[in-house]
């Protein structure tokens, strides 16, 4: 098999952003792992370099996981090369409609940001500007899902690496697997802490370890130190919520700098991360929310919970 990694841009027109890691998989089938952000530069880049490596005749286009800087370039692909477009069936609502599943995804932050000492203003103004983002983005496409995934006579397989998202998967080739954002030099997001030790944990048996963004490969050390740094910042919650402490005083002492009182989406991932810290924690007896407080019951752990 050879592996071909494409740095897609993160589009100037849509301001600041980190790029995608796409990986194009030539073998018995020309497959393209991830593949970007959609813009008229990206569509003109993508083609460019596909040509290039004469694999603009693709056969797949793979997700790790259902977020547009993931899939939507992707789109483009598949109605301009016929490919088949193909995401776990966990992720698969995001290409249905994925201002639907983000406005989903925001309610629930809303609710524990309202409670937590956010403003409900500031909070709806950058709800309005993020979906109004994913609007603008997102584009129709037809896909499959699966759940289970074989291809190329067994060559390429797919295990299910939740955490980030539901339907995260992990695209194994040999003794490298392609992660998507389960896992990222230094940090990632997360939706269920618990779901992502686990799958850091069978990240850890491969070689290489080929991440949607920043640096690539990563191997087992850099692994180690995510969950190393997940398990710094799930004591610095449990310092923080000696006393007891609101969501809002959370996120301020885990993200210093940012300033909480200014209308910003910059805001939605990290009070997002915060209650995934929070919901672990709680989940493994550390912590306890009365009211709007939480409190906990112990300063440190050694190690992620299995």
């Amino acid at each position: 098999m050879k592996i071909t990694q494409i740095k897609v841009p993160f589009p100037i027109e849509y301001g600041r952003g980190r790029g995608t890691n796409a990986y194009l998989v030539e073998g018995e089938l020309k497959i393209l792992v991830d593949s970007g952000l959609d813009s008229e530069e990206n569509r003109r880049f993508i083609r460019k370099t596909l040509e290039g490596e004469g694999a603009w005749d693709l056969d797949i286009i793979l997700l790790t996981h259902g977020h547009l800087d993931h899939f939507s370039l992707g789109t483009y692909l598949q109605r301009e090369t016929g490919a088949t477009l193909m995401v776990h069936e966990a992720d698969s609502e995001m290409l249905a409609d994925y201002s639907s599943h983000f406005s989903r995804w925001f309610e629930e932050i809303y609710e524990h940001a309202v409670e937590g000492g956010f403003d409900p203003g500031i909070l709806g103004e950058a709800r309005l500007k993020l979906i109004s983002a994913a609007s603008i983005l997102s584009r129709s496409a037809s896909y499959e899902t699966f759940t289970e995934m074989s291809l190329a006579g067994g060559a390429v397989s797919a295990i299910h690496l939740p955490g980030h998202t539901d339907g995260s998967v992990g695209v194994v080739v040999g003794d490298s697997v392609f992660c998507g954002d389960v896992a990222i030099e230094g940090s990632t997001a997360v939706r269920d802490l618990k779901d992502e030790f686990n799958s850091l944990e069978k990240l850890k048996v491969f070689n290489k370890v080929y991440p949607g963004h920043e640096r690539s490969p990563l191997v087992r050390k850099d692994i180690e130190a995510l969950e190393s740094h997940f398990v710094s910042r799930l004591e610095e919650v449990l310092r923080v919520t000696k006393g007891g402490a609101t969501l809002k005083e959370v996120v301020i002492s885990l993200y210093e700098g940012i300033n909480s009182d200014q209308a910003s989406y910059r805001l939605i991932l990290p009070i997002n991360q915060a209650i995934a810290y929070l919901k672990y924690l709680e989940a493994e007896g550390f912590v306890e929310k009365k009211g709007g407080r939480w409190h906990s019951f112990r300063e440190r752990i050694s190690s992620p919970v299995a």
